[in-house]
């Protein structure tokens, strides 16, 4: 008999553990919306400059592979109070104007680059947001 319960006790403590490493709440969230980011093709990435960019700080980075464009088809911009701040490129740029009108609110910043896009976002706790952010990125798709 005593035995069972050496093993009840050591069979609690390995379940309570278990469900101590599992995620929760805000956690579970965004390990769902990361697996949906993955699913929809974009790459998730941890951001090391955040610290030092205002606009960043909190953010993290979705990056969508996209096909080689020139070197005039680049921009670089950060969101602040008063709206986009270029840091390369130009609104003339093509395809530009078009996607920074349809990114969620929650984009910081964005920088095409010449095989990817990189965006700066605060993760929503609407999962609806995501396929937004997909959409607002699909005219830089094949240029």
């Amino acid at each position: 008999m005593p035995d069972w319960v050496i093993v009840a006790v050591v069979a609690a403590i390995l379940i309570t553990s278990l469900f101590k490493l599992m995620p929760r709440g805000r956690e579970f969230h965004l390990h769902r919306l990361r697996e949906e980011a993955r699913r929809q093709g974009l790459a998730v990435e941890w951001l090391r400059e955040s610290q030092r960019v205002n606009q960043l700080v909190g953010c993290i980075a979705y990056r969508m592979p996209l096909e080689r464009c020139p070197l005039e088809r680049e921009f670089s911009c950060r969101r602040d109070e008063e709206g986009w701040q270029w840091l390369s490129g130009s609104a003339a740029t093509l395809h530009c104007r078009e996607v920074l009108e349809q990114l969620p609110e929650q984009v910081r910043g964005i920088d095409r680059q010449s095989l990817s896009v990189v965006v700066y976002w605060r993760e929503p706790d609407d999962p609806a947001v995501l396929q937004q952010l997909v959409r607002a990125l699909q005219p830089l798709r094949g240029h």
